[in-house]
């Protein structure tokens, strides 16, 4: 079956939700663009552009632009002009002759053969951040032209959406969900984040002593920054691995299939959980499949976090017996005899 926009807004799709690969989309978006090689390009929470998916790139040319030359990239401060969705040559940012004298061109026009290219903006906003495509050509080919922008600008808007579906995908996969108290990063092995997913504008309002100082995940602490190092080595070469930090827990993965755009396998998918909202949403599960009144929804919440009865009956401001009376209600109706087990299971999940 031949190329079709059809067919690309189909895989664009199975990309989201890890069904399709990443590259493999960036491999046949290049090819109906009319290109011979490709890239992802992103700002991270600080810094220049920084490619983060490829496509028939030499590699020690890639390494060379995101660790050096990207912050020398002549055509970036043009391309921050294109508007979303929009597609523009990259001749028409800044021609080859122009810049043929500069290291920049001898290391990664030359180095790796990168004759032309056409850009196109996927998206420029909050949850996603500026994010581009890149279509190129080596020396040995001709020039893009206008009509093979025009015909990268049509499949932007649908990429957009599906790196975006990509994104509630992966906090799925993690077990999570959206909302205060939830925050899911993407880190490297020395802590530097590419992307951090909150509700909130400060991602880190509700997550105890942790913080993102520039783009360095940080709690304050060299012994603890070292165990989150280390939780990310195992996570990437182990197994998922989880650490409680103040009322924080953080669970260590790798990055989801679905968002293989945004990440290479070298870099960790963490979920930031405030524990007391965890408790939260458990309680609130658990209390809806087992018909709790809103009372006894409350003190779940409570013993979910705070195992001490006469002290969880002082933050529901009820007495001890009367807490005693509202949980043999509710392990009766949970099919229970012992508070223990009703609360394990809570803390699980099991509503069956």
């Amino acid at each position: 079956m031949g190329l079709s926009i059809e067919l690309l807004e189909r895989r664009c799709h199975d990309a989201a939700t890890g069904a399709y690969a990443w590259d493999a989309l960036l491999r046949d978006i290049g090819e109906w663009v009319g290109g011979s090689k490709g890239m992802m390009l992103g700002n991270g929470i600080v810094g220049p552009l920084r490619h983060s998916l490829d496509w028939n790139h030499d590699p020690e040319a890639l390494a060379l632009y995101n660790s050096h030359y990207n912050r020398f990239d002549p055509r970036a401060r043009y391309s921050r002009l294109t508007p979303l969705h929009g597609a523009q040559l990259g001749q028409a940012y800044v021609r080859n002759e122009s810049i043929a004298q500069t290291e920049y061109f001898e290391a990664i026009n030359l180095g790796g053969d990168v004759k032309d290219s056409v850009h196109g903006i996927i998206a420029n906003d909050a949850e996603l951040g500026r994010r581009s495509l890149s279509i190129q050509r080596g020396f040995k080919e001709e020039f893009f032209n206008e009509r093979e922008a025009d015909r990268l600008a049509v499949i932007l808007p649908t990429l957009e959406r599906a790196m975006k579906d990509s994104i509630r995908v992966a906090r799925s996969v993690a077990g999570h969900m959206s909302g205060d108290g939830y925050c899911y990063v993407v880190v490297d092995r020395a802590r530097r984040a590419i992307f951090a997913d909150s509700s909130t504008d400060d991602p880190f309002a509700e997550q105890g002593p942790l913080s993102l100082t520039g783009d360095l995940l940080a709690s304050g602490n060299q012994s603890v920054d070292r165990a989150i190092e280390q939780a990310i080595d195992t996570a990437l070469y182990e197994r998922p691995v989880s650490l409680h930090l103040a009322g924080v827990k953080m669970e260590f993965g790798r990055v989801p299939q679905a968002l293989a755009w945004l990440a290479h396998d070298d870099h960790c998918f963490l979920a930031i959980v405030a524990q007391q909202k965890q408790a939260e949403t458990s309680a609130r599960l658990f209390a809806t499949a087992h018909d709790f009144s809103a009372r006894e929804g409350d003190i779940l919440a409570i013993l979910l976090a705070e195992d001490d009865l006469r002290l969880a009956a002082r933050q529901c401001g009820l007495s001890y017996e009367t807490v005693r009376w509202h949980l043999k209600n509710m392990q009766t109706k949970c099919g229970v005899s012992r508070r223990e087990a009703m609360l394990s299971a809570a803390r699980k999940g099991r509503i069956g």
